[in-house]
This record gives C-alpha cells, structure tokens and sequence, in this order.
C-alpha cells in the first residue's frame, strides 16, 4: 500500500513541476576595428541565445563573462559595451556606425560595461551581473553594441595597422527557473 501512495504523491508533485536550468551561449570570439582617434565608432554584434533561455523563465541569475584583449604594443585603447533588445546584425555579420548614424534603437540601449581604457598589451577579464541582462533572457537573439576608439599613443614600438580589440570567450550564463506544465497529465484533468 506504500508503493501506490508514493508514486501517487510522486504525481502530485509533478503536476505543478518546474526545474531550475543553467544555461550559456557558446563562447564567441569578436575583432573589432579601431578605425578613428578620439571619436568612437561602434561594432553591433548578434548573439543567440539557448533554447532553454526562451519562452516562460524565471530569471534566478544571469551574467556575462569575456576578456578584453588589447594586442597592440603602442595604443591605449578605449572600450565599452551596451546591451540592445533590437539590432540589424545578424550572428557572424557585425554592423558598423559611428555618431553620425547611430541607430534609433541605440538610444535605448542598456550600458552593461562602461567605456574604459585598456593599456597596450592588456589581457583583462570582465565579469558582470547588471540587471540589465535580465531583459535578455526569454529572448531568442540579442545585441551587443561596442564602442571603441584609440585613446592615447605611447611609446611602446610601431604597430601594424589596422588595429584590433579583441573580446574573447564571450559568455552569457543564467540560471533559469522554466515550469513543465502538463507534466502531470490525466491527474491533472482529474482536479488531482
């Protein structure tokens, strides 16, 4: 008799089921051209998130991991990230634009990092948890939108051009709440 109540409580349970996931993009790899002094341009950059990110979550946590990589011997270079909902790049095709043609939707862009100096031959991790990335989940594809410029030359030997910043192993993690309704089936339509 204790078999068929625990497997009936067992059911029960599972009627209102949900399971906490952890999920993250692939790591990336991004160049981006440093193509002014002092005046930043912008690299827009599509990323698609896991399926198990979409639809009905519940956001537990969420960050972002990359490493900064400034490859120059001579530059300091300048760098910061926002975080858009909407964007025209699409995964493996960044957009370029500078001031003059900012997109609509850069004004409503979240700043997730922002714009810093990186010394010639930095290699810096950067972590965030801004609540700002939690509108990125639920999502299937988001943008980021990076500034960058030359900030300063120093005297560190001559470097070939153009240049790049690079951001490297870029990370979205989260840990997501996701509910399995109808788990339960014929309890459930039983009023179980």
């Amino acid at each position: 008799m204790k078999t068929p109540c625990l497997l009936l409580a067992s059911l029960l349970t599972l009627t209102a089921c949900s399971a906490e996931v952890d999920v993250a993009t692939e790591p990336i790899d991004q160049s981006i051209p440093l193509t002014s002094l002092l005046e930043p341009v912008y690299l827009e950059i599509a990323l698609d998130l896991p399926e198990e990110s979409q639809g009905d979550v519940t956001v537990q946590s969420v960050a972002a991991d990359l490493t900064v990589v400034n490859p120059t011997r001579a530059l300091t270079l300048a760098l910061g990230i926002r975080l858009s909902l909407e964007g025209r790049a699409t995964p493996g095709t960044p957009v370029p634009y500078t001031d003059r043609n900012l997109p609509a939707y850069f004004a409503r862009a979240s700043v997730v990092l922002p714009t810093q100096d990186f010394a010639p031959g930095a290699r810096v991790p950067v972590h965030t948890e801004n609540p700002v990335l939690q509108q990125a989940l639920g999502k299937p594809r988001i943008w980021i939108i990076v500034d960058n410029t030359v900030r300063k030359v120093g005297l560190g030997g001559a470097d070939t051009l153009p240049v790049n910043i690079r951001l490297e192993d870029i990370v979205f993690s989260a840990t997501v709440t996701k509910p399995f309704p109808g788990v339960g089936g014929g309890l459930e339509v039983g009023g179980l």
